[in-house]
């Protein structure tokens, strides 16, 4: 084990000298500091260096005791530049539980917030910043890309990039860096406006460990995904103790909607929840739209969100993973966490029948009616036209254009030093280059399917569709890409 550990070490000093992440000069420093966090960390052309100083006492008992998720004073440099007296946390669920329960890894994902021990503290404008542990993505590569996809389609998607995590001075891995949708993205992106809420269905957590078993809908079938029990759809509202996760109207009295407010990410009021409800309420009745919803950000979120088939979301059964945004009455959503995306959730026995999953019928384990937030647009002919001009726009200038081919290619070499020396890595370098392949292909696959839909020659409608049409992925393995609970050490 110290061999492999020494020629990991090794290696990340080569790599460092070829990807530049040594420490920054003085110069460079004081330059970054005047351009800000968002074309410093978070450009995404080179791997970053993070450095964690944390007490050694405080490191074994977050070892121990990850799914406390305490707080720990710890030193953080990134790219030799040192922030002090930066909060350091484990973060996370289902990857959380996963690895607190491996007695061989302590990879966990980690949040940083640099003000909780230094007041109004940041770095360079960022208050916190995630760092996953790329838990169940054998291409290290999902959540990057699907973030690229929603700014492919014009959402304000929260900045990625890659970094190279010391703890101690020991290596600890290859992370994905990314900004937390709160104040600095509010800041960033809206010019501080509005309030962030994280729904989140009290449920949750009987669902995730519910077997992948029960009665899917015909749709479900067809495709060869089967959703988890405990949270089946039907009509009304369907999802067991949702109080409001699904954005259906109910009622007026702020309780019925605990599952939004109390998950709010920024301060809120009761003015602030009365507005969501009376927003909500407008939804469920389809009247005046425009007046509480951000119709083209959201027609736009969901173009992307459709497009890489992550069911543990809004359209499957779950009911979490993306944030709702609320300014002067009007509503949106926004993109978080994908690493289950491209089928990895559910396991699809029929990866052709999920491949080609129909853009107008994008849900799983759940009718329209409960889905309000995405049922408006398909059931509105100018609506559906502009959602289906958004997936042609994307499909243009990001797949028919080769960039999406390129970029893939390029995250590919400069990742691929960092993957061989990673000491704490779920898969292993054959996995790493199988898994890559195969996700390349998946999305070029799927961008041609949903070219198929939009000319006409395939239904949008999965039901509808002609087998003949469909574009075969019969020979592709999904969880070649990594899959739920799949991860696999490497072996020393």
């Amino acid at each position: 084990m110290r061999k492999r550990l020494l020629c990991g070490v090794l290696a990340i000093l080569s790599a460092c000298s070829v990807f530049g992440c040594g420490a920054a000069t003085a110069a460079q420093i004081s330059e970054s500091r005047a351009i800000g966090y968002e074309s410093r960390l978070f450009d995404s052309s080179f791997v970053h260096a993070i450095e964690v100083s944390i007490d050694d006492a405080d490191w074994e008992d977050l070892k121990e005791n990850p799914l406390d998720k305490t707080k720990y004073l710890a030193d953080v440099t990134i790219d030799g530049e040192t922030v002090k007296g930066v909060s350091f946390s484990t973060k996370g669920n289902t990857s959380l539980s996963f690895v607190a329960s491996d007695p061989e890894s302590d990879r966990y994902s980690f949040k940083l917030n640099f003000g909780k021990f230094v007041e109004n503290q940041t770095y360079h404008g960022l208050d916190k910043l995630n760092l996953n542990n790329l838990y169940a993505d054998a291409t290290y590569l999902k959540d990057y890309l699907c973030y690229r996809l929603f700014e492919q389609s014009g959402v304000a998607a929260p900045l990625t990039s890659y970094v190279w995590l010391t703890v101690n001075g020991a290596p600890h891995g290859l992370y994905l860096a990314i900004e937390e949708i709160g104040e600095s993205y509010l800041n960033r992106t809206r010019g501080g406006a509005g309030v962030l809420y994280k729904p989140e269905t009290e449920q949750l957590d009987n669902a995730k460990s519910a077997s992948n078993a029960g009665n899917p809908t015909d749709r479900d079938a067809q495709s060869g995904f089967t959703p988890p029990d405990g949270m089946q759809g039907g009509p009304g509202r369907p999802d067991a103790g949702s109080n409001g996760a699904d954005l259906v109207y109910s009622e007026d009295d702020l309780s019925s909607y605990s599952d939004i407010f109390d998950n709010a990410k920024t301060a809120v009021t009761d003015a602030d929840k009365q507005r969501v409800i009376a927003a909500l309420k407008a939804l469920s009745e389809q009247s005046g739209l425009s007046d509480v919803l951000d119709t083209d950000e959201i027609i736009r979120y969901f173009a992307a969100h459709n497009f890489v088939l992550n069911y543990d979301s809004y359209t499957g059964n779950m009911l979490h993973n993306y944030y709702l945004y609320e300014n002067d009455g009007k509503l949106a959503m926004l993109p978080w966490d994908y690493n289950l995306a491209f089928g990895a959730f559910g396991g699809a026995s029929d990866v052709t029948g999920l491949l080609n999953t129909g853009i107008d019928t994008p849900l799983s384990g759940a009718s329209e009616d409960a889905r309000p937030m995405w049922a408006w647009i398909v059931k509105d002919d100018a609506y559906r036209s502009s959602y289906h001009a958004v997936f042609d726009e994307l499909l243009t200038a990001y797949f028919d254009s080769g960039v999406f081919s390129r970029e893939v290619d390029a995250l590919y070499e400069l990742l691929l030093p960092y993957v061989e020396a990673d000491p704490t890595a779920f898969y292993t370098v054959e996995q790493y280059k199988t898994a890559v392949t195969s996700l390349k292909r998946f999305c070029l696959l799927r961008a041609e399917s949903v070219r198929r839909q939009l000319d006409g020659s395939l239904s949008t409608d999965t039901e509808a569709q002609d087998a003949a049409q469909r574009i075969d992925a019969s020979d592709l393995d999904l969880s070649a890409m990594g899959s739920h609970g799949g991860a696999q050490r490497p072996q020393p």
